[in-house]
C-alpha cells in the first residue's frame, strides 16, 4: 500500500520511527534493506544547525538506500525552524518532520519535544515556520496522546497541526507524563485518524505479532523500539532473516560510517534487542564492554566465546581487515 505526503509518494506504510541515539545512518541503511517505507533521522537541534555544529551536520548522512528521505527537527523557536528549513544542509530531504513528542526531561525543560503539546500557540507557529521554510516540501509532526495523563489532547493538537499546514503526522500512544511505561492507547490514535484528512502513522508498542493487526486500525504505523535488533519486522513476514547476518550486516554498516572504535563501543546497546531471552546475554556483555575498538575484540575471540551457538558463530564470523573495517 503506498502512502502520499504531499508531493511525496511512500512505497509502502510501515515507517521507521526516529530514536535518538539508535536511528543513525547505518540503522536506517538496515532499516531499509528489509522494506522500511520511510527513514527518519534522529532528531536534529534546528537551532544547533544553524550554528553549523560538526556533531549536527554529522547527523544529516544518508544511506544510499533513503529514497525518500525525512530530516527530524526540535527546537522551541518557529524562526529557527524557518531558517533550518532553509538550510543548504537540509536540501536533499525529501521531507521535514518536527518533533513535539520527546518525552525527556531535558528536551522540555527547554519547551521543546512533548512540552509543545502545553502550548498550542507556539506549536502551531513553529509547523507554520516550518511549512514557509520548506520551499513545498511536506513538513510532517511526530507527537503524543498528550502531554498530561488527566489532558489527553491528541484530537485537538492534530486539527491544529493539519490547519498549520501538516502533511501527515505520527501519533504516539502514551502520553509525555508516562514516557514509555504503561501501555500505548490505540483507540487515541485511531480518533485522530478519524479526526483529520492527512495520513496518520500510528506508535507505540508495535512488534511482529500485531503489526497487520495495527495497520488496520491506521492508515500507516510507525515502528521505533520494536525494529531495534528486529528489523525484518518491516518486511511483514516476507523476507526471512538470520539474527546473525542482521546484527553482522548492521556491525558492517556502523564501520563503514563510523570508523572501527565507534562501532565496538556503540553496537553494545544494541545487543540486547538482538540477543532478547538469551540468558548468557549478561556476561558476554560484561567481557564486550571491557574492549574498546575492533582490533581488541578481533584478539579476544576466543576470550568473548561463549558455548552456544549464536555467539560462537557471530563471534567466529566477525572479523577485521587492515584498515579496522568489519568484514563479514
Amino acid at each position: 500500500m503506498s502512502i502520499k505526503i504531499g508531493n511525496v509518494t511512500l512505497c509502502g506504510n510501515v515507517i521507521l520511527a526516529p530514536m535518538a541515539g539508535f536511528s543513525d545512518v547505518a540503522f536506517r541503511r538496515l532499516c531499509r534493506d528489509y522494506g522500511a517505507a520511510l527513514t527518519t533521522t534522529e532528531m536534529i537541534s534546528a537551532k544547533g544547525l544553524l550554528y553549523n555544529s560538526k556533531k549536527t551536520i554529522d547527523m544529516l548522512r544518508l544511506a544510499p538506500n533513503e529514497t525518500p528521505s525525512s530530516v527530524q527537527l526540535f527546537g522551541p523557536d518557529p524562526d529557527d525552524f524557518y531558517n533550518a528549513a532553509q538550510r543548504e544542509e537540509l536540501a536533499h530531504f525529501d521531507i521535514i518532520d518536527i518533533n513535539m513528542g520527546c518525552p525527556a526531561k531535558k528536551v522540555v525543560s527547554n519547551g521543546e519535544g512533548s512540552a509543545l503539546m502545553r502550548d498550542f500557540d507556539r506549536a502551531e507557529k513553529i509547523i507554520k515556520a516550518a511549512v514557509a521554510g520548506a520551499n513545498g516540501r511536506p513538513v510532517t509532526v511526530k507527537f503524543r496522546a498528550g502531554f498530561y495523563d488527566d489532558d489527553i489532547c491528541a484530537e485537538e493538537f492534530a486539527s491544529m497541526a493539519e490547519e498549520a499546514g501538516a502533511a501527515a503526522m505520527t501519533v504516539h500512544g502514551r502520553t509525555a507524563e508516562q514516557g514509555y511505561s504503561g501501555f500505548a492507547d490505540w483507540d487515541i490514535i485511531c480518533r485522530v485518524a478519524q479526526k483529520v484528512n492527512v495520513p496518520v502513522f500510528g506508535n507505540g508498542d508495535v512488534k511482529k505479532n500485531n503489526l497487520k493487526d495495527r495497520l488496520l486500525l491506521t492508515e500507516g504505523v510507525a515502528i521505533g523500539r520494536g525494529a531495534i535488533g528486529n528489523c525484518d519486522i518491516f518486511s511483514l513476514g516476507k523476507k526471512d532473516a538470520s539474527k546473525k547476518q542482521m546484527l553482522l550486516t548492521h556491525i558492517r554498516y556502523m564501520t563503514e560510517y563510523f570508523g572501527s572504535r565507534f562501532t565496538a563501543v556503540n553496537i553494545r546497546k544494541h545487543l540486547p534487542y538482538y540477543f532478547a531471552g538469551n540468558k548468557d546475554l549478561k556476561l558476554f556483555r560484561a567481557r564486550l564492554n571491557t574492549l574498546e575498538d575492533a582490533e581488541q575484540m578481533n584478539k579476544n575471540r576466543t576470550k568473548l566465546r561463549m558455548s552456544f551457538d549464536f555467539y560462537s558463530n557471530f563471534l567466529h564470523a566477525v572479523s577485521f581487515d587492515r584498515g579496522g573495517v568489519f568484514a563479514v
